[in-house]
């Protein structure tokens, strides 16, 4: 079976020393072949980001081709913010990203933004459900369910939420970039496994990610919205491993070959 070929690049353009390689990902029973631009020498976990990213975009427009060839249209559109009052997982890597993002806002965004991270914290403390997250962080994923519709229904919007749309959507997190619906967006409103039709993946690269940076780094998920008091609380760690290092190892929780 001929591979497809996708390219991936980590590399800003700062001037910085770059390596190639490639490496084929199997997606299902589809083999793709991935040439991969990457920073040389050793470095953070969310310098590797944009290769996941680029990756998941890739594999979600394919399945979101594959629901509309079968007749099942994707209903996720702008202006249509529902999902962004879920509980968003993301990794260590991701929060510090995003703290990146928000530093480099402008004014006054940047302080309007940093309010509502507040707000959320704060709304999720009254309601009882900040000391649960941190709990089920550490527990079992049926409990992180549960808690999830409970977040769900306090209506905590995104921080990055505006005018019901993601404002930051170039740079969402990983699991938001899976997360495409086929059902009524209406159903959204009320979101159950009865009412919803996600996208199907054969491969989910946001917990491939997430398990290889909290293997690397110690730390679980965390919600989006703790991610600018948890890059406050815990300094970052110094560059420990390449770029190859990073992805051979998130590459092998997806299926792939040398």
């Amino acid at each position: 079976m001929t591979a497809t070929t996708l390219r991936l690049s980590a590399v800003a353009g700062d001037g910085r020393a770059s390596l190639s390689g490639r490496v084929v990902v199997v997606l299902g029973d589809q083999p793709v072949e991935c040439e991969l631009v990457v920073p040389d020498g050793k470095v953070a976990f969310e310098d590797v980001l944009p290769v996941l990213r680029q990756l998941t975009d890739f594999i979600v427009d394919r399945g979101a081709a594959a629901a509309e060839a079968a007749g099942r249209a994707v209903s996720c559109r702008a202006g249509c913010g529902a999902c962004c009052r879920q509980i968003v997982p993301i990794s260590q890597s991701e929060a510090r990203a995003l703290v990146r993002l928000v530093a480099a806002l402008p004014e006054p965004r940047r302080s309007d933004v940093r309010r509502r991270f507040r707000a959320a914290l704060e709304a999720l403390d009254a309601s009882g459900l900040l000391a649960e997250i941190d709990t089920a962080r550490e527990g079992e994923p049926a409990a992180a369910a549960d808690i999830g519709m409970r977040y769900f229904r306090q209506g905590i919007a995104c921080p990055f939420l505006e005018d019901e749309s993601c404002s930051i959507h170039p740079d969402r997190p990983l699991s938001c970039r899976q997360y495409l619906v086929t059902s009524p967006a209406r159903a959204c409103e009320s979101p159950s496994p009865a009412t919803i039709e996600t996208v199907t993946l054969p491969v989910k690269p946001s917990q491939a990610w997430l398990v290889s940076d909290s293997l690397d780094s110690g730390v679980a998920w965390m919600p989006l919205v703790y991610a600018l008091t948890y890059d406050e609380q815990v300094p970052p760690p110094g560059p420990a491993r390449t770029a190859p290092d990073i992805l051979r190892d998130v590459f092998s929780r997806l299926g792939t070959r040398d």
